[in-house]
């Protein structure tokens, strides 16, 4: 039997991923993407899992999802994604990453002084397309989308498609 509080908290989930603008906005941003669906104290689903329509969303809240969570890496196929595929394969399937940086501090405010300080220097860098989400507790999620990068950086004196760059560029940056 489910305790009454986790079947309140359930029912908060499925009303939620009920709703056709949270559907529709969880399967767009979903797009060539492996997704890990969490069942609450379960864990997460299989592995590779995508959401290809917008009622994907609405059915696996129906069996229990509480959270979904996309890739920030971009794949032409993830389903074909498996543990112990070659780095040449896996790059071979990409097509792209978007830079998520995560900001954690002990004190609320200076995770949040952080986060406008590091959106300010992006855009003064020129990049536009920055998004800020709550991740939870005390920090934050920036994410620039893989569009804001050149399609090509020089390595070395040969231009390398950025594409090929994960994770070494992220973790640079």
């Amino acid at each position: 039997d489910i305790p009454k509080s986790m079947a309140i908290e359930q029912g908060n989930f499925l009303k939620h991923y009920l709703r056709r603008e949270v559907q529709e906005g969880l399967a767009q941003g979903a797009k060539g993407r492996e997704t890990a669906v969490k069942y609450g104290e379960h864990g997460f689903g299989k592995r590779p899992d995508v959401l290809q329509f917008p009622t994907d969303v609405a059915e696996l809240a129906k069996k229990g999802a509480t959270s979904f969570h996309v890739s920030e890496e971009r794949w032409s196929n993830p389903l074909v994604l498996e543990p112990n595929m070659r780095k040449t394969d896996i790059d071979n399937l990409r097509t792209g990453w978007d830079l998520v940086l995560d900001i954690d501090a002990l004190h609320w405010s200076v995770s949040k002084i952080t986060a406008w300080l590091i959106v300010k220097s992006l855009e003064e860098q020129g990049i536009k397309s920055i998004s800020v989400k709550f991740s939870g507790n005390k920090g934050w999620h920036i994410g620039v989308p893989f569009e804001a990068f050149p399609q090509k950086i020089d390595r070395g004196g040969q231009a390398v498609e950025t594409r090929f760059l994960f994770p070494e560029a992220p973790r640079i940056i």
